[in-house]
């Protein structure tokens, strides 16, 4: 199942199996910009790779990926990575862990020292894991990495509007605005036929309205106190139509948890996502990759003879040769831009200048107290957060409570995630600065993030993607309208060299700032230099809409 020659040069769907041609399409985007392509097929049986040798540029989950699959496919890869660490974006911050990034000279900076109590940590990268993402659950349990379900929302989550002055539970905003919406269009229905009559009434379940089709508030959006023994309370008084509609709540993502990409039920590794990336690396290594660390890309040529690819690489003081028969490169696009490329065609050149990387940050807090989940020992049941996010107008975007040790004394928060104009603020302050904007953020939502001794700044981290070295952004912002956009997807979905140089990751997929991603690119990268999936692009391609996929707005 090596592949023919005629299939390397030009292999018609026809020579494709079904797995191959549903990867395709994903990939491509001919199925849809959130299909994944999973058929539970990835390689086929045997060792057809045999004594090839592979060099897979950067430890990154698509570069970790291909070296497992294609070490158990019989090649010989090593892995080249600049930094000391594998996983790239997936990182997870302990004690201890020194972060870095480039200043406005582009010298790398050193900006924390995590200081989380010991068994504490915050995910830097990605944090969750759709149920819908196949790849990432099968190799998380093929290679024993434990999951637990991550908590998108709660009706206990709070929002903030942009410019608002009033922070309202999830669940007054959510189920005040459809008791409303429902009125309003009850009060439409004028017809007294069967039909209407139905939906009078779904609109009165629907709504929680009374049965003059009034909105008079619900309990669904809770109570104005705890429920007793000898009274039931009363609901919380219904927020007006007018309020609703004037804070413009929606314009701070609060409807993103109903997008496919966020539904329940949704999975985080046990102890912090970077497991994923050290299950990888571990199974690559038995099945016989090699991962250099430290090892800086300066040069990468394409043979004359169409026979792979030569490069050169710095490790600390000494600069080394290889060269391998292909050559898969993880890099992210902005990086890969700055290298020496000799031989490579126009178009691709061209396409690599085209798509830049989104700028988005994360702050991270230890609280010396898990305040958000309430007193268990009050009946007071204005807190009781337990995991899900809130939403705010302001910079810091949203606030992630942690879906795991509930009950225990202390945890940590995602305190900012943001994108944009937001994380191009907040990116450019000096570390110290970043946490005092988040705090002031925070206090909106939480007034306990005033006390600095119950979340203190020593305790804080902070991270802007788009400065971090050998990164450069947190995905590719591909722009589906843009025309130049979508000819360099297509550009970047074939090899240069005929078949000796690809480019993967999340990067190159239909799911870009995705973990599965950038398994489904690696995954096709694969079935390429298999011969079994076609080196050409369709003519027709999709190219994501990665503000949709990674941010939820449309």
């Amino acid at each position: 199942m090596t592949g023919s020659k005629k299939q390397r040069s030009g292999a018609a769907d026809a020579t494709v199996d079904d797995s191959a041609k549903a990867l395709r399409h994903a990939m491509s985007g001919l199925s849809g910009p959130e299909t994944t392509g999973w058929t539970g097929t990835v390689r086929p049986d045997g060792r057809p790779g045999e004594g090839e040798k592979v060099l897979i540029l950067g430890a990154g989950v698509a570069g970790l990926t291909a070296a497992y699959e294609l070490s158990m496919l019989g090649y010989r890869v090593t892995v080249l990575e600049a930094q000391e660490r594998v996983g790239g974006r997936n990182r997870t911050a302990r004690r201890g862990d020194e972060l870095y990034e480039l200043d406005e000279k582009g010298k790398v900076t050193h900006t924390h020292t995590c200081a989380f109590d010991e068994g504490l940590y915050l995910n830097l990268g990605p944090g969750r894991i759709p149920y819908h993402h196949r790849r990432v659950l099968k190799y998380c349990r093929d290679f024993g990495v434990e999951l637990e379900p991550y908590v998108m929302e709660t009706t206990a989550n709070r929002v903030r509007p942009p410019g608002a002055e009033v922070t309202w539970p999830n669940r007054r905003v959510a189920n005040d605005t459809r008791g409303h919406l429902a009125a309003k269009l009850s009060e439409t229905l004028t017809s007294m036929d069967a039909f209407t009559g139905e939906l009078r009434d779904l609109l009165r379940v629907f709504g929680a309205l009374d049965t003059n089709g009034k909105y008079r508030g619900s309990t669904r959006s809770g109570y104005l106190d705890g429920p007793g023994i000898e009274e039931w309370p009363e609901p919380a008084p219904p927020l007006s139509f007018e309020d609703l509609v004037h804070s413009g709540f929606w314009k701070a993502r609060f409807y993103q948890p109903v997008d496919y990409l966020w539904q329940a039920t949704m999975f985080q590794p046990v102890g912090g996502m970077d497991h994923i990336v050290k299950a990888l690396a571990r199974e690559a290594k038995r099945a016989g990759a090699k991962i250099v660390l430290g090892a800086e890309v300066r040069e990468i040529e394409i043979d004359p003879r169409g026979l792979g690819v030569a490069l050169t690489y710095r490790k600390g003081e000494d600069e080394f040769h290889d060269s391998a028969r292909y050559c898969v490169s993880n890099i992210p696009i902005p990086v890969l831009r700055k290298l020496k490329l000799t031989r490579f065609s126009d178009p691709f050149l061209k396409a690599i200048k085209v798509v830049e990387f989104e700028k988005t940050c994360k702050v991270g807090w230890q609280a010396n107290r898990r305040f958000w989940e309430g007193d268990l020992d009050s009946c007071d049941d204005t807190e009781g957060i337990y995991g899900g996010i809130s939403w705010t107008g302001h910079n810091i975007t949203q606030m992630w409570y942690p879906s795991n040790d509930y009950f225990s004394d202390k945890g940590t928060l995602t305190g900012a995630y943001n994108f944009g104009s937001a994380a191009e603020t907040l990116g450019k302050r000096a570390p110290d600065k970043r946490l005092e904007l988040a705090r002031k953020g925070a206090v909106e939502l939480h007034p306990e993030f005033a006390d600095k001794k119950l979340v203190p700044d020593e305790q804080g981290v902070s991270i802007a993607w788009h400065k971090v070295p050998y990164q450069l952004g947190g995905w590719a912002a591909w722009k589906p309208r843009e025309a130049t956009h979508k000819k360099a997807y297509r550009q970047l979905l074939q090899p240069e060299g005929t078949d000796a140089f690809f480019v993967t990751g999340d990067q190159i997929s239909p799911l870009p700032g995705w973990q599965e991603g950038a398994m489904m690119s690696a995954h096709y990268v694969t079935q390429q230099i298999l011969g079994i999936m076609p080196l050409s692009a369709p003519e027709e391609v999709a190219v994501p809409d990665s503000v949709a996929l990674t941010q939820g707005l449309f």
